[in-house]
């Protein structure tokens, strides 16, 4: 997971990129399943989404990962060495698929705790989320190097992490109407990551941690 994130850093995981693209995933896989693999992997890594969608991502990572399995095991009688790659890159894909409910149900947590609940201790988050400290600071890198939580500030010598909140500037494309009527504003709750925001009733916005499309009825 060290190597995708920093190859996500250093070139992004751009779904509209060609060799992020889903013909070409499953081409490699055929021709080179282990470059198939990672690719597959990069795609669904450096999506604000797919940080929460754990369910959905493991369905999809176990079925390539049965289907390379059955495949190299009806390859292995014609090529012993192409049937055991297939065979190990479908077990490897199975085993990450088991890490991904417990890495999408932690983000949320994080989310929680420091967007929400306003937890500024890397301590205190790392003990309810169950992990060591180092754990915690690095996953918390890695959603900042995302774009999930790029409004965090992270001070490892104070082993504290801080919200940076903008400044929310009043929607004036309503005219001299607008300025006149004060917009009801309600608190929604975010389907995807479980972030709180204030958001003017009858409109709708975008979560600015995972994307997902809110609406304040």
């Amino acid at each position: 997971m060290d190597e995708v994130m920093n190859v996500i850093e250093k070139y992004g995981a751009d779904k509209n990129k060609w060799y992020l693209s889903i013909w070409f995933i499953v081409i490699m896989f055929f021709v080179f399943c282990p470059a198939g693999i990672a690719l597959l992997i990069l795609r669904n890594s450096g999506n604000k989404k797919s940080m929460f969608i754990g369910t959905t991502d493991k369905r999809k990572y176990i079925l390539a990962g049965a289907a390379l399995i059955i495949l190299g095991i009806s390859q292995i009688k014609s090529s012993t060495v192409w049937g055991l790659l297939m065979i190990a890159g479908g077990g490897a894909l199975l085993y990450y698929s088991k890490t991904l409910v417990d890495k999408a149900e932690r983000n949320k947590k994080y989310i929680d705790l420091i967007v929400n609940q306003r937890e500024g201790s890397i301590d205190n988050i790392a003990g309810v989320c169950s992990i060591p400290y180092d754990k915690a600071i690095k996953e918390l890198k890695y959603l900042q190097t995302v774009g999930v939580l790029n409004n965090i500030s992270i001070d490892e010598a104070n082993r504290v992490v801080t919200l940076i909140e903008a400044q929310q500037v009043a929607d004036r494309s309503g005219g001299l109407l607008g300025s006149l009527v004060q917009a009801e504003e309600v608190t929604c709750t975010c389907p995807g990551c479980g972030a709180t925001k204030l958001v003017i009733k009858g409109t709708s916005t975008c979560c600015e941690y995972c994307d997902t499309p809110m609406s304040a009825s």
